[in-house]
């Protein structure tokens, strides 16, 4: 049977997502109970951190956390990692302030880049980010800039040191999927979770991953499985090059 890490779900109860909307308790155990039938054994419960909703990051991480070791308690569910979404405004105005937002015990921060283009600029603030923090970033959802970013694009990011995630609607919508095969065969994007995607839609994590498994190379598709773990075991940026 195939187990799976969820590298970026939208779990956390009474916070907004980047759309502004919001899990309540039963929707949020709904949703833990459909993980558990999609085989999906961890989940990194990452909400998205807006200040003007959630608070300060000492409130958050308090409400998150609270929330996280009470379904840690029930060992028929998931286990749940914290983490959080952080916008690249944020970041860039509190570049020394994230480590409390990272995935687990690990140095890698989930980061919510704009749609916009991948000029040098854009680069060298990523970079900026990359070295002050200290951290490891990912860009979240990045399928999101499908219709914005070149392959030229993709490669730089990479190449820039930018970890990068789609979510599995890059799978599931057909006009996304070849896109999104070529990304993950190339190694130029090698996260799939199920992220910022309509809250309320149903779950088809396991759909998504069987695209992967029927459309690539066995090892590419063990490789794609298992790197969320790598990951929540702090691997090291370069195993993913």
């Amino acid at each position: 049977m195939n187990y799976y890490v969820d590298v970026y779900s939208n779990l956390l109860p009474g916070v907004p997502s980047a759309d502004g909307t919001v899990l309540d308790e039963a929707a949020a155990d709904e949703r833990l109970a459909v993980f558990q039938e999609s085989n999906i054994k961890t989940a990194v419960c990452a909400p998205y951190y807006q200040p003007e909703f959630c608070g300060t990051p000492e409130q958050f991480l308090a409400k998150r956390d609270t929330w996280i070791n009470a379904v840690n308690e029930d060992r028929q569910m998931p286990h749940l990692v914290g983490a959080a979404v952080m916008p690249l405004s944020y970041c860039l105005q509190h570049m020394r302030e994230l480590s409390g937002f990272v995935i687990g015990s690990s140095d890698y921060l989930l980061v919510d880049l704009p749609k916009q283009p991948v000029t040098e600029e854009f680069c060298e603030t990523l970079t900026r980010l990359r070295i002050v923090s200290g951290l490891s970033l990912i860009a979240v959802d990045s399928d999101r800039c499908y219709d914005e970013w070149s392959l030229e694009d993709w490669l730089t990011l990479r190449q820039n040191g930018m970890l990068l995630q789609i979510s599995i609607n890059g799978l599931l919508v057909p006009e996304q999927r070849r896109l999104s095969l070529y990304l993950l065969a190339n190694q130029l994007t090698h996260f799939v979770a199920t992220g910022g995607r309509d809250i309320n839609a149903p779950l088809r994590f396991t759909e998504a991953m069987r695209f992967i498994q029927r459309s690539l190379p066995a090892g590419i598709y063990r490789r794609v499985k298992n790197n969320a773990g790598l990951l929540l075991s702090n691997a090291e940026p370069s195993v993913f090059v």
